[in-house]
This record gives C-alpha cells, structure tokens and sequence, in this order.
C-alpha cells in the first residue's frame, strides 16, 4: 500500500519553523544487495555493496571498543558468520569445523555503537571485559585474549585474534585455521573521525572508505524475533540503524500531518534500531503496507531536526524506500569550541564523575546508559561533581554536557 503523496510549501509544526517537504528515495539494490548510507540534510546516498566489509571497528568514545560482523546480506546471499574458536593458543591449529553452526553464531546486538559481536562474549559482571579482550589499569591498553573464527560469504573459515587497542589503534591479525596466510593488520580509531566507525575488508585488505557524514544506515541486520510457541530466534530483516551520534524518537498512532516533535523531545534515544524494520509488515495479498499513523523525528549529530514519514517500501525488487521529509530546526550550537579545555575525571568512576572547564558558567549534564537511556539529569554552576545514582550498575556510560553555544561528550566506566 502506497500512501498519496501531497506536499506542502511551509508549515508551522510544534513552534519550530518547518521548512518545505521533500521527498527522498534510498534504495538498498534488487533482493537487497546493498546497504545505503543516507544524509538528511542533503539527501545523498551513498550505496555500497553488502560484500564490501567483513569487520568493523568503533570510534564512539573515548573507552569504547566496539568490533562488529557485517551481518548484511541480499535474499539469496550469505551473511558474514562469527563463532568464537575452541582455542585462546593463536598457535593452534584448528582442525574440527562441524561445532561452527547456527546455534553457536555470535550476532551484533545493536543496542549502541559502542558493542558489536566480539564484545558480546564478555563477562557482564567485569567492567573490564570487552569480550574480545581485557582492559589493563595499568597500561590503559585492552589486550585481547580469546580467539574468533569467522565464515566468509563463500562459506570457507579463517581464525581471527585481536590483539589490543592501545595508542588509538586496533592491532589484529587473521589466518587460515591451520595458521598459514596470516595477516597482521591495524586501523587508526579515528581513522573517520569522532562518532564514526571504521569498516575493513578481508578481500582487500584495506579500510573501506564510508564518509563519516551519514545519518541513517539502511541495511539488512538480525534481530531476535519470536517464532511462536515461546521461541525466540535471530531473523534477518531489513531495516534503517542510526548512524553514530544520532538520535531519533517515534511517535505512532498519530495524525502524521499535526504531530508535534515537542510532545516527543524528552524522549530521543541513540538506540540504533530505534526506527527499526516494524514500520512495514508484508501482507500475501496486499503486498507490502506502511504504517501510515507514524512520525519519526531525527536529530542528526549537528543537531539538525527533520520529520521523516515512510511513504513507499517497493520490497525486494528494488529495495526503495520513499521518504517524505520536513526540516524542523537548524541548532546553533556546536561540538565543544576550539581552545575551550573540558576535563572529566575520574575513570573508572565508582560514585561521583568530577567535570573541569575553564569558566564558572552553568551547564547542563546529562549521563545515559549503553541503551541511550537518561538516568541523570542536573545543571549545575561552580559545583562541578556529579554524584551517580546509588543504584546505578556497573558497565559503559556516556556524559553530555553542555554549556552557552557549546556541548561535548565523554564516555566512562562506572565499577561498583
């Protein structure tokens, strides 16, 4: 079912000037072949082969160490498939590939940006575990210690360690299962800059150069889905994921054409999957339909606002989908300003983060968990402390703090 489509010149939406609809067609390719990195504010789209990356690496923070499995694939291709090796020796050769199953595929979980598929493994309880290895207190470096095993597209294996994330680089290294061939490798973290993340290709051996200017990803992705009876399974879909550093809201079961963005503001998440693959559902008669009473408002990292209603999803056979899109407001502020020195310490942090800037003016300081949740909220003046909720858990939070024409982020770790 396709919405008509009516565009309006000007429109005023909950007191932000709105300015003229466009329209956007981003299109993933026949049977889904590619992913779309896509742009509000210019509406570019940039398409890249669903084969062109294995792995990838974040740079969302300054703590993080996310490695993520391309799980992107066409209708009739074959995701990227991660296990973890029956061995931490990297010497050992392996030779007994029939446990590398479904049933033992690790997935990204897209909760954040800052945890793929090789954090996974972790021990939630030690905020020191990263999965794929282990942070060092003293050196500040995480050193991997446990072995991964990777299946291609063309359905053969490789072994795959990563060997630490010290002085702004992952160090790793790859090989046949019986060793030979072996790779040894690295890639900068900032390579695309902040709030980005960097994607390599076994094939090339190379980065794969994606800008770091894209809002939306639309792409194919797994996601645990209930099959019935209780069961719960990982189901591939196709879907839009927020790029790194932006955030979204929806609003459903509304009148798409008088919704207003600041009934929702409160509630903007850098979930990734927060716009998800649900805004569409494959009817056998009808062919695919669109829910038609849903707005979505993203803020992109700049923090431009724009109003997004799917109004046409063609299916596989061209992978498109329509956008009708309306600019809410240009924000004036920006990423923390030359020269201005922002200080946050400690870290770990176990009951108060302790925030330095070089004027006494009064900002404001958000913290989020790994969800993108808020679970503080203060302004504060001179006073520069931020005692923590008492019960708050262990893991990877994220700080915002913002003053007059400025904001900025830090990324910490909280043990109890």
């Amino acid at each position: 079912m396709t919405k008509r489509l009516t565009i309006f010149a000007v429109l005023l939406i909950t007191g932000l000037t709105a300015f003229a609809q466009t329209y956007d067609e981003v299109s993933v390719g026949s049977q889904y072949s590619q992913q779309a990195y896509y742009t509000l504010s210019t509406g570019a789209v940039k398409a890249v082969n669903n084969d062109a990356w294995d792995i990838a690496f974040s740079n969302v923070g300054q703590i993080d160490a996310g490695i993520f499995i391309n799980e992107s694939a066409s209708l009739t291709g074959t995701p990227v498939n991660l296990f973890l090796a029956p061995t931490t020796d990297w010497s050992a050769a392996i030779t007994d590939v029939t446990g590398f199953v479904d049933d033992a595929r690790i997935y990204n979980a897209e909760l954040n940006w800052s945890e793929g598929a090789f954090n996974e493994v972790k021990d939630p309880n030690n905020p020191l575990d990263y999965g794929w290895g282990a942070y060092n207190v003293q050196n500040h470096q995480i050193v991997g210690d446990k072995v991964f095993v990777v299946q291609k597209r063309n359905g053969s294996f490789i072994k795959l360690k990563i060997d630490a994330l010290k002085s702004g680089y992952y160090h790793f290294r790859y090989a046949n299962l019986d060793g030979t061939n072996e790779v040894i490798d690295s890639v900068a973290k900032a390579t695309n800059g902040a709030n980005s993340i960097v994607h390599y290709s076994f094939e090339t051996k190379q980065i794969v150069s994606i800008a770091n200017d894209y809002d939306l990803v639309f792409t194919r992705y797994f996601t645990p889905l209930d099959a019935g009876g209780g069961e719960i399974i990982e189901y591939a879909v196709t879907g839009i994921l927020l790029a790194p550093g932006t955030e979204a809201v929806v609003a459903d079961g509304v009148d798409v054409t008088t919704v207003k963005e600041e009934d929702y503001a409160a509630n903007y998440t850098a979930l990734p999957t927060i716009l998800g693959h649900d805004w569409k559902v494959f009817d056998f008669t009808a062919g695919w339909i669109l829910d038609e009473d849903r707005a979505n408002f993203v803020k992109t990292k700049s923090g431009e606002k724009y109003k997004l209603v799917f109004v046409d999803f063609t299916g596989s056979g061209t992978g498109t989908t329509t956008i009708e899109k309306t600019k809410l407001e240009t924000a004036s502020t920006s990423v923390q300003p030359e020269g201005r020195q922002i200080s946050f310490y400690p870290n770990p942090v176990k009951e108060a983060l302790y925030i330095s800037t070089p004027t006494q003016e009064d900002v404001e300081v958000s913290i989020f968990n790994s969800l993108g949740q808020r679970i503080l909220y203060k302004e504060t003046g001179t006073n520069r402390s931020i005692s923590l909720p008492s019960n708050v858990s262990a893991g990877t939070y994220h700080a915002l703090v913002q003053g007059t024409n400025w904001k900025t982020s830090h990324s910490f770790i909280v043990v109890n």
